[in-house]
């Protein structure tokens, strides 16, 4: 609801690109049999990495609003979704640390 209403408004049509572009995304750097595919043609791979879906759905809605002329994007909630991406990585770190801290100490068990 959030990327779909609040970040820009887009049409259904837009949506529909939004989530196909999505989706094409996801399937080029995550399948890998289209890898294996492209290496059998003797042709350059494209590198297979995660990706998050949320990030490219985003991404789309801000390409489609960029191409319609920047004007219906809410520049403070796409800070918002950028700073809690950002923000992620550092707190999942933290909570691993006491975590592992507890397996080691509490529970004496050897952590490697």
């Amino acid at each position: 609801m959030t990327v779909g209403s609040s970040l820009g408004r887009i049409s259904p049509i837009a949506a529909w690109v939004a989530v196909t572009s999505h989706s094409i995304v996801l399937f080029l750097f995550a399948s890998k049999g289209l890898e294996s595919w492209l290496v059998s043609y003797g042709l350059p791979t494209i590198p297979l990495v995660p990706v998050s879906s949320s990030q490219a759905v985003v991404g789309a809605v801000v390409g489609i609003a960029v191409f319609k002329g920047m004007a219906g994007i809410r520049w403070r909630l796409l800070g918002k979704i950028v700073v809690g991406w950002a923000i992620t990585p550092f707190l999942a770190g933290f909570i691993c640390f006491i975590g592992l801290f507890f397996l080691q100490n509490v529970f004496a068990q050897v952590v490697f």
